[in-house]
C-alpha cells in the first residue's frame, strides 16, 4: 500500500472524529467534569492510532543505527518495530529495545495538537503527511528535546540520517541480511 493510501485511510477517520469532538465539547464546556473526562479520553482514543499510522510509514535511519545494524546484518530500513526485539537479539544476544529507538521526528503530541484545530481533509492529510519516524540509537535519542521540538532538532543534535531507499515497498523487504 503506498504512503499517500494510508494517510488518506487515516484522514477519513480522523476528520469527521475531530468534527464531533469539537460540537461534543461545545454542549458540555458548562460541566468541568464531563468536559475535563471527555477531553482526556477523546485524546487519548485518537492518539494512538496517530502514533501507529507512523509505523506504516517508511522509517528513515541515523547513520550510527545504520552502522550499527549493517555489522550485524540487518537493514534497518526494513526493519519493523515488531521485529526490533529479534534483531536486538542479534546484536547483544537478549530480546529488547535498548539499542535503537523507533523514534517520531516531529513528536506525536505536537501533531496531534495541530490535528485538533484542523477544518478540512487538506489540513488533515497534510499533518499525517508529516509524520516521519526515524531509527536512532538509544544515545541518539538522549540528544533529542523529547517534547518540543524544533524542525531542525536532529541536526541540533548531530543526527544525521538517510531517507528509506525501498520507498512504499519497505515493508516486502527482508530485515535480516547477511554481515
Amino acid at each position: 500500500m503506498k504512503q499517500i493510501q494510508i494517510i488518506n485511510a487515516f484522514a477519513t477517520i480522523y476528520l469527521p472524529a475531530i468534527q464531533k469532538y469539537h460540537e461534543h465539547l461545545a454542549k458540555i464546556k458548562n460541566d468541568s467534569n464531563s468536559h475535563k473526562r471527555f477531553s482526556s479520553e477523546f485524546r487519548a482514543s485518537l492518539k494512538w492510532p496517530l502514533k501507529h499510522c507512523g509505523t506504516l510509514i517508511p522509517p528513515k535511519a541515523s547513520l550510527k543505527a545504520l552502522e550499527i545494524a549493517k555489522k550485524h546484518g540487518i537493514d534497518l530500513f526494513a526493519l519493523q518495530w515488531k521485529d526490533q526485539p529479534e534483531a536486538e537479539q542479534i546484536i547483544s544476544g537478549e530480546r529488547g529495545r535498548n539499542i535503537f529507538v523507533h523514534e517520531h521526528e516531529i513528536p506525536v503530541s505536537i501533531l496531534y495538537q495541530e490535528l485538533l484545530v484542523a477544518k478540512s481533509m487538506e489540513e488533515v492529510i497534510s499533518i499525517l503527511s508529516k509524520q516521519s519516524i526515524v531509527w536512532i540509537t538509544e544515545t541518539e535519542n538522549k540528544n533529542l528535546p523529547q517534547y518540543i521540538r524544533e524542525e531542525n532538532a536532529y541536526s541540533k543534535a548531530g543526527i544525521k540520517y538517510k531517507i528509506n531507499p525501498y520507498k512504499d515497498e519497505w515493508m516486502e523487504k527482508p530485515w535480516k541480511t547477511s554481515p
